[in-house]
């Protein structure tokens, strides 16, 4: 889903129309509300992906993976866990014994912000809806009583769907513990 398709949804939810005008009007606004759903649900739920890094003399650069990753969990070479270290700067990643090697990288990473209507929010569909519904809130509350107490239900409902989302969110860092010798 785009932030157009989300700011569209988030308006559905407010039985506003969906045109181009009205997509203007709310434009700021929304895409405030969005991004601010889309931070929240990061520090929360901590998303994780993987991604394919090719070694250059044992290291790879954390700055070639595609997303700005916070951590790196873990690193497989042919589908076995590696071990690797963090070289002198923080970008750096080094494989003692890997040469010129795939390494597939699990790691924690931060989404980019949504500026565009075209931006498409770097998060699982699943949490996308979620995102909207926030807004839709936030966007409920600015008016009347009646409109704030029914944004302060959508909230309560945005946070126990959240708190069950993170209960059954996969998690690759649990305790666990690897024998790799």
């Amino acid at each position: 889903m785009t932030a157009l398709d989300l700011m569209k949804l988030t308006l559905r939810k407010l039985d506003r129309p969906t045109d181009n005008d009205t997509v203007a009007l709310y434009k700021e606004r929304l895409l405030g509300y969005l991004n601010e759903a889309l931070l929240d649900l990061t520090v929360e739920l901590r998303p994780w992906r993987r991604d394919m890094v090719t070694l250059a003399n044992g290291q790879a650069e954390i700055s070639d993976l595609p997303c700005a990753c916070h951590k790196v969990i873990a690193a497989r070479i042919d589908g076995q866990r590696r071990l690797f270290y963090y070289g002198s700067t923080r970008g750096t990643l080094l494989f003692p014994g890997a040469r010129n090697e795939t390494v597939e990288l699990t790691y924690r990473y931060q989404p980019p912000l949504l500026r565009e209507l075209t931006d498409e929010p770097q998060l699982p569909e699943e949490l996308q809806e979620l995102m909207a519904e926030y807004a839709a809130a936030r966007e409920r509350g600015r008016f009347d009583a009646a409109s704030q107490n029914a944004g302060r239900l959508d909230l309560t409902l945005y946070r126990e769907l959240k708190e069950k989302l993170r209960r059954n969110y996969p998690d690759p860092d649990q305790s666990r513990i690897y024998n790799i010798y």
